[in-house]
């Protein structure tokens, strides 16, 4: 399982690096100030991370900015970076087409430019958990919830997550939940093979690596 999925990190770096070849200096990064922020009474935080992570960030024309500061922002669907003058943060004045994120012992890879899908565009993020012709998405979001507790004159406000996985092939995404019966019928073709794969490996399809581990074998047949 360990091989499987340094090869697919691997893969995924070469793949960034190669779309993304044009190196840049941080300095030259543009950033625009923040306009707005979010209520302080919600609890939960928006962000994927509260703290800055390290990360790759891919612009137009394969040109690309390493070693810079990243929080994700799963509400607003947007990347912002730290100024590395003043520590402020910033909003990217260009698109970004995709950018990686250094997590303790993993890389994840997030692109844009997907077809539009449920609620989401083709500047929606979205991470790459596989890539072999086939992609696998996962696209986690999160909304506000606003509540009126029972009895109360106030209402509380705050951040679910939302989870869904896609499948993006010959340019078409869809949907399916992470069940045998609904992974099944998403390779209906190869049903059999992949049911043994899934029963003798002892493959638990909530987890992201055991999914990962079956498109690895299903880009295999």
């Amino acid at each position: 399982m360990l091989k499987i999925h340094t090869t697919i990190i691997i893969f995924f770096l070469f793949t960034f690096s190669l779309k993304a070849q044009f190196i840049q200096n941080i300095s030259d990064l543009k950033g625009k100030p923040l306009v707005e922020s979010l209520s302080s009474d919600i609890s939960g935080s928006p962000y994927l991370l509260d703290d800055w992570s390290k990360g790759i960030v891919e612009q137009g024309n394969k040109v690309s900015y390493k070693d810079v500061d990243l929080k994700y922002n799963l509400y607003k669907d947007e990347l912002f970076f730290k100024n590395p003058k003043d520590g402020s943060m910033l909003g990217f004045a260009f698109p970004v087409a995709g950018f990686s994120l250094a997590l303790k012992d993993k890389i994840q890879i997030y692109r844009n430019g997907f077809p539009e899908i449920d609620n989401f565009n083709k500047k929606s993020y979205y991470q790459v958990l596989f890539d072999g012709g086939i992609k696998l998405l996962f696209k986690n979001h999160r909304t506000l919830l606003e509540v009126k507790p029972y009895n109360s004159t106030t209402i509380e406000k705050k951040f679910i997550d939302n989870a869904i996985y896609y499948v993006f092939q010959d340019n078409v995404m869809t949907k399916f939940k992470p069940s045998k019966k609904d992974f099944l019928e998403l390779f209906k073709s190869k049903s059999a093979e992949i049911a043994d794969f899934i029963k003798n490996e002892k493959i638990d399809l909530k987890q992201h690596d055991d999914l990962v581990r079956v498109f690895v074998f299903y880009s295999t047949l």
